[in-house]
């Protein structure tokens, strides 16, 4: 019986990883330190009673008292990666050189239908300056981020139960414990999954690779290899979410 335990064991372990999605090729990388600053705090009204808030627990989009989605608790919602990436859709690899893990945020600028925070990455020595823009555009919220001397930028968001893929972007399945490389023709508009929280979530820009990790607990990362990224979140949240 022992011996038998024993091999179950085994094959068990030798077959989870690439249950889990440590195989995709993609990093696990971590959020860091957050700092907000007393002048970035608050919440900005984007109108269409859309508003986003960010206080030293994270970032938050709410639609008057239901939430779009929000970022990891405590922790850095933004990494900025140095490196490459090769291959396409489910044959993408990322090799990561260099993470600025740790976000400040400085200022905050506001228009009409549009909330700006600046600040910066760093590993704790040396930053990059980043910029985080959020624009109601109708049905959507658009949430962009820079980093102009990064390579990738990965933007930590907190975990949702029932957080399930889209076909054709994404399988129909749950994706906790998995990690999927979107298709190299999926559009910055094309919803690849959706939550709990009733609202579908699309990554952008187009035309680079672009990834979702939800193997670690308490978070979902977004992969973009671009200096920039855009994560587009219904503005409205499904009444009857799937």
């Amino acid at each position: 019986m022992l011996s038998l335990t024993a091999l179950a064991a085994l094959g068990l372990s030798s077959w989870v990883p690439g249950w889990l999605g440590r195989d995709s090729g993609m990093a696990d990388v971590e959020p860091g330190m957050l700092q907000i600053d007393p002048q970035a705090r608050g919440i900005a009204t984007l109108g269409g009673g859309v508003t986003a808030s960010l206080y030293d627990s994270g970032l938050r989009l709410s639609h008057d008292d239901d939430i779009l989605t929000e970022t990891v608790l405590r922790g850095s919602f933004v990494s900025a990666v140095l490196g490459s990436v090769e291959g396409t859709g489910n044959g993408t690899s990322e090799h990561i050189d260099h993470e600025y893990n740790h976000l400040r945020i400085t200022d905050l600028r506001f228009l009409p239908g549009r909330a700006t925070y600046s600040g910066e990455v760093s590993d704790g020595t040396t930053s990059l300056p980043m910029e985080v823009r959020i624009e109601l555009a109708g049905p959507v919220v658009r949430i962009g981020v820079s980093v102009p001397q990064a390579s990738g930028v990965v933007v930590h968001l907190a975990h949702k139960p029932a957080t399930t893929g889209l076909p054709p972007v994404l399988p129909f399945r749950n994706l906790r414990r998995n990690a999927f490389w979107l298709p190299a023709d999926t559009g910055r508009s094309d919803p690849a999954f959706t939550t709990v929280l009733g609202t579908d979530v699309a990554i952008g820009p187009a035309g680079v690779a672009r990834g979702v990790d939800q193997r670690s607990s308490g978070r979902l990362d977004v992969h973009v290899w671009s200096d920039s990224a855009v994560v587009t979140v219904s503005s409205r949240p499904d009444p009857r979410p799937q």
